[in-house]
């Protein structure tokens, strides 16, 4: 199936979601924030962790070749360990793992996006993603400024704190959506086709984040326009003749870690304080935090290898 047409359904799904959405909000069918809130909770332990879930296998391709049969007892121990690293550095030092997994996970958002279309490298390709990727968060300053401080409280991070980070939100996000566009143009000139359909994504994107509540635009976007273009590169990977069966064979391999991550946050919500509000905000950022370090390692590690 041609990448042009797999973007375009996704990019169907996402806007058709926003809509109906959009829509049972404005007309109060849904009202309860805490239903919505558990609704992007499951919607990304589905859709969102599974795009990761099939790191051991990676680990396995990148490490087996220099460790043979003891490849697993490096790889398990060590994606853990830097799992752990990732929620105590939050608890100690809340401000800076809040900023360093921003900075991260835009670069992360930006590159995978952006490489489901092209087989960019340099230094231009390298900012354009990291400009991309960075998009969602001043998106969210900008448009859901009062949304992102209470999230920020709940991720540990004072309200005084978060005005310091964001007092330049307005002209911080103008720049972002600036830079982005020209270095799309520059990029992809030669590619008109390919333009227009990342040009329509920001779009999109943009309008999700300014008509529907911040964690239900981040959720639709994690899902379905950043996860489901890594879940078709792994099932092209799988079997880069037959789609279907790629897919498929990504289900039964991503099912056992996405059932295991699952089940540790529903613990974690459990054994957090009793504002459940705030223990899945936390579950779902800590939580998404701890899993992109050692993913984006391997993604880089697979990269250089192959």
């Amino acid at each position: 199936m041609e990448i042009k047409k797999i973007h375009k359904f996704f990019l169907f799904v996402f806007s058709i979601s926003g809509l109906i959405f959009y829509l049972l909000l404005k007309n109060n069918i849904i009202s309860d924030n805490l239903n919505l809130l558990l609704f992007c909770f499951f919607m990304i332990l589905i859709l969102g962790v599974s795009h990761g879930a099939l790191d051991h296998w990676r680990g396995k391709k990148i490490f087996h070749p220099l460790l043979k049969k003891k490849w697993s007892v490096l790889f398990y121990p060590g994606y853990i360990l830097l799992s752990l690293m990732v929620i105590f550095g939050w608890i100690l030092f809340p401000v800076i793992a809040l900023l360093l997994f921003l900075l991260v996970a835009s670069y992360h958002f930006g590159e995978e996006d952006l490489r489901f279309f092209i087989k960019g490298k340099g230094y231009l390709f390298n900012l354009v993603c990291f400009f991309k990727g960075l998009l969602i968060i001043t998106l969210s300053f900008h448009y859901n400024h009062g949304t992102t401080a209470i999230f920020f409280e709940y991720l540990m991070v004072s309200s005084i704190q978060y005005e310091e980070l964001t007092q330049l939100k307005s002209l911080l996000f103008s720049i972002n959506l600036i830079f982005v566009i020209i270095g799309l143009v520059f990029l992809l000139r030669k590619q008109i086709d390919k333009l227009i359909l990342i040009l329509f994504e920001i779009i999109f994107i943009t309008l999700a984040f300014i008509y529907l509540p911040l964690i239900l635009a981040f959720s639709m976007y994690f899902c379905f326009l950043h996860s489901s273009k890594h879940i078709i590169g792994l099932a092209l990977e799988l079997d880069s003749k037959n789609i279907m069966n790629g897919l498929k064979l990504f289900t039964i391999r991503a099912a056992p870690l996405t059932i295991l991550t699952a089940i540790f946050a529903f613990l974690s919500l459990y054994f957090l304080n009793e504002n459940i509000n705030q223990n899945i905000v936390q579950v779902i950022f800590i939580g998404l935090a701890s899993l992109t370090l050692p993913h984006i390692i391997l993604e880089v590690l697979d990269r250089r290898n192959g």
